[in-house]
């Protein structure tokens, strides 16, 4: 399969067929083996015989994106109608202990000792995989029938020139999006760079500093000579000298210069000589001394960097700590720091709104920080100012937050209701002012007069994807706290696969049911394999060959249970239980499907019913990738990780994922979803809203066809932050 194939199958849902002819014999066995695993084609009538043959490598990678790169099945037969009578985990050890008095403590004399299956019991935690009976399981699983559910990924065919036209569209969108972009994207813009160039995508309108640095990096990687001709700042430079060391492009820690050969500091300094931004580097002075000793600058002919290097070596001007003049001003004097972030960082400015208004005393220091906000809306960028408005809309009454790291890590921030509040009158002047540039920002982007447009109801649950970076690289990509419906399964079935690499390794797959203030009200997991609404399949400690446990929701007990006990929640949780580091596995996910057959009679993992699946990574002890909300039948996205003690469990870690998950339930207080921000458009731009989709114009929705589709969200945030 090719790359840009797999890349547009990937990001843009679409399908190269082969030029040929269309024979019915052939492409209707191509459109059955594509529903196997959920896909069906927009324009199934473009299929050609050129598909057949190409295809398997497509099906292969749908499945695996899926979650189903093996072939599953379940701990104990049975599963999940019939849990074992008996499970003692503590005394079958104790016994097993005891028949292996005199006996050579060989793997296999372990694991007959542990096997009970001759008194009637079947054991269904704490076990190591024994290979040879999970082999026959699954070659009993490929026998049993499919779900009759299917999770469609509805895609369109194109010809080869079509895909690398849209390619090189989203490739634009992605690089001059206002939102950090997922590792996954970054990577596949790597190829894209490599393969098609990079014509097309304007330097000057790639705004994002990160997105900015990427697309540098990839510069230097590829065609490192155009970079004096792309208008890179001094700025942009030092990021990529943080990028290419491994260090902090945020530019709020010592910078390492690279090693670079002579040709490479040519490159270097005729991009400087060539910037019309040189003099920032009395910005970051401290860091450009450390990098100038490793330039050499004189072996150059560059006049222009010369003497702004010379200058910078005599001056005594450092303003490479902004963050900390910033705060000891703010101490001193609230204006004069207003007025400092509103002529050095007006993103700061944005981004700490609420809490200068909740700090300004009198009327002088807010109507100074009033006057700043309004002068420097212009360069505040869209997304902060968004962000600043729906802070203060709240005002401090949604508590607890999560804060999340660039590398999907998050923390909680606890605080009591009303902390940094505005007072109203106040408020009420910056949400005016807020609103004013906001609607300034939108209407400079272009007139919509003439258009008619279409929200997809539902899209006030969808939270505007800013956050993008280190969230999961999944079938669906939306921001953390956004809901999507259930659908009318009768089951979720959650799962979790893992292979270990040379150590053994235990992943425990659990469920925690909350009530409505999110305390803990049950839970299943290996320590309890049911309770008559959730099932499950039962705890594997090894997994060399690649092992899974699944868990089962019924959805009509849960409502039934949600009425009489009050559960509001459920909440699956990855436990890594014991052995290395998720990411250090050679394989670890985890999804849920959607179930109508949920039974032994049907096979136990089909990718057609996978709803969401994505890899599990980094070094934290457990993930919590959604929650289920049995009011509202909505899935609710959380996609965290979080540390805790060795040998994590519910029983230990349970409160610590409530606070967690009701805080990221939190956030569709305190963001904008993607509702707000179309309707903001309609208005700022003089748009028409129309309730029927065949009358619009532009669409917003959850699917392909639409000018906006938010669950691929690049061109959005391209063209509307």
């Amino acid at each position: 399969m090719d790359a840009l194939e797999r890349i547009g199958f990937d990001r843009l849902g679409l399908v190269v067929t082969p030029g040929s002819v269309t024979t019915p014999g052939v492409s209707a066995p191509l459109l059955a083996e594509f529903a196997h695993v959920g896909v069906r084609f927009a324009n199934p009538e473009a299929i050609t015989d050129g598909l057949a043959g190409p295809h398997r490598e497509l099906i292969a990678h749908v499945r695996a994106g899926r979650g189903g790169s093996g072939t599953y099945a379940p701990l104990f037969p049975g599963f999940p109608e019939r849990l074992p009578w008996f499970d003692d985990a503590v005394f079958r050890f104790v016994v097993a202990r005891a028949r292996m008095a005199g006996n050579d403590w060989s793997e296999r004399a372990w694991r007959d000792a542990l096997d009970f299956s001759r008194i009637g019991w079947w054991p269904a935690s704490s076990i190591p995989q024994d290979r040879d009976r999970a082999e026959a399981d699954r070659r009993a699983q490929r026998l049993l029938p499919r779900d009759s559910r299917i999770e469609w990924i509805t895609v369109r065919l194109v010809e080869a020139g079509e895909l690398e036209t849209r390619l090189r569209d989203w490739m634009r969108d992605c690089f001059t999006s206002a939102a950090s972009l997922r590792e996954d994207v970054q990577n596949d813009l790597g190829v894209l760079v490599n393969r098609l160039g990079l014509d097309g995508v304007e330097v000057g309108d790639v705004r994002f500093r990160e997105n900015r640095t990427l697309l540098f990096e990839l510069i230097w990687a590829f065609d490192r000579k155009r970079l004096p001709y792309t208008g890179a700042t001094p700025d942009d430079l030092l990021r990529l000298f943080a990028k290419l060391a491994g260090g902090d492009v945020s530019l709020t820690a010592p910078v390492t210069f690279p090693r670079l050969s002579r040709a490479d500091r040519r490159v270097v300094v005729n991009t400087l000589e060539a910037s019309d931004r040189l003099g920032d580097v009395f910005r970051r002075r401290g860091l450009w001394l450390a990098i100038d000793r490793g330039l050499h600058v004189g072996e150059f002919r560059a006049p222009r960097v010369r003497e702004t290097l010379a200058v910078l070596r005599e001056s005594r001007h450092d303003y490479t700590s902004f963050p900390s003049r910033f705060e000891r001003a703010l101490a001193q004097d609230h204006t004069a720091a207003v007025r400092l972030a509103a002529a050095e960082a007006p993103g700061l400015l944005g981004r700490g709104l609420r809490r200068l208004a909740a700090l300004a005393t009198g009327p002088e220091q807010r109507a100074a920080l009033v006057g700043a906000l309004t002068d420097s809306r212009e360069r505040i960028p869209l997304r902060v100012l968004l962000a600043a408005g729906a802070q203060l809309a709240d005002n401090g009454r949604t508590y607890p937050r999560v804060v999340f790291g660039k590398d999907g890590s998050a923390l909680p921030i606890v605080r009591e209701r009303g902390h940094l509040a505005v007072p109203k009158e106040f408020r009420e002047d910056l949400l005016g002012a807020v609103d004013a540039a906001v609607d300034a920002r939108i209407a400079a982007k272009g007139d919509w007069h003439g258009e008619s447009v279409w929200v997809e109801p539902g899209l006030d649950r969808l939270l505007l994807p800013d956050q993008l970076r280190a969230t999961a690289a999944g079938l669906v990509q939306v921001e953390r706290g956004s809901r999507l419906p259930v659908g009318e399964a009768e089951v979720v079935r959650l799962f979790v696969h893992w292979r270990e690499a040379d150590r053994t390794s235990d992943l425990d797959l659990s469920c925690i049911a909350l009530d409505a203030g999110f305390r803990i009200a049950d839970q299943v997991s290996w320590t309890n394999l049911g309770n008559g609404v959730m099932t499950h399949s039962g705890d594997l400690t090894s997994a060399p060959d690649g092992a899974e446990e699944f868990l089962d929701i019924n959805l009509a007990k849960a409502a039934r249970m949600a009425r009489r006990k009050g559960w509001r929640y459920l909440v699956p949780v990855i436990f890594r239980y014991a052995g290395p580091a998720f990411e250090a596995l050679a394989e670890a996910y985890t999804g849920w499907m959607s179930r109508n057959d949920a039974t032994s009679r049907v096979r136990v993992f089909d990718p057609a019913t996978v709803a969401n699946a994505f890899p599990l990574t980094g070094r934290k002890r457990y993930a919590v990738p959604m929650l289920l909300d049995l009011d509202t039948h909505e899935i609710l996205y959380v996609d965290v990780y979080l540390n805790g003690r060795p040998r994590a469990r519910v029983e230990q870690d349970g409160n610590d994922i409530a606070t967690l998950v009701s805080a990221v339930a939190g956030r569709r207080d305190t963001k904008v979803s993607v509702a707000d921000l179309a309707m903001r458009h309609v208005r700022a731009r003089g748009a028409t809203l129309v309730d029927d989709r065949s009358r619009a114009t532009i669409t917003f929705g959850t699917g392909g066809g639409c000018t906006y589709d938010v669950l691929r969200p690049e061109k959005l945030l391209a063209d509307l932050l």
